[in-house]
């Protein structure tokens, strides 16, 4: 009987298109979980508030605790977390189970895609109704972004 080799090294050393797309995005949410972790810690009260910018306009602790920051009763940096964890459980069962991969990546896609339509909706919230910045809103926005293009060239294919 031949040695089968470990599911972690055949997610690891897969060379193909594909997977680097999913690393590409799963790099991306494991950024994405490190900010958001910030912001559902002040949300919760562990911190009382992060670093800002200088200047009026950036007040991570009123953005990130008005109203606007509630989603179903739950403050949405938690929210945020669910969405990058689902986000690299996706990525990586994508390249785990074959068959069901293009079902996995078109569910990754949608997650991807309702994360980066959320930042955006919240980014013009900000701007326009709080008339102020959270910068690791702004940050959490930009990750979402950058995983869209990634999401598209695998779905495409």
């Amino acid at each position: 009987m031949g040695k089968k080799k470990p599911v972690i090294d055949k997610i690891r050393k897969d060379k193909s298109t594909e997977a680097a797309l999913r690393r590409s995005i799963a790099a991306s949410a494991a950024v994405g979980l490190a900010d958001f972790s910030l912001i559902s810690l002040l949300q919760m009260g562990y911190f009382k508030k992060l670093p800002d910018f200088p200047g009026k306009v950036f007040n991570t602790v009123k953005v990130n605790t008005s109203k606007d920051a509630v989603m179903m009763g739950i403050p949405d940096g938690v929210i945020s977390l669910g969405g990058y964890a689902l986000t690299m459980l996706l990525a990586v069962a994508g390249s785990r189970f074959k068959k069901q991969s293009r079902f996995l990546d078109m569910a990754l896609g949608a997650v991807v895609l309702g994360q980066a339509a959320g930042a955006a909706q919240y980014l013009y919230k900000m701007a326009f109704v709080q008339k102020r910045i959270c910068v690791y809103c702004v940050a959490g926005a930009a990750i979402n972004f950058a995983s869209l293009r990634p999401a598209y060239n695998l779905i495409r294919k």
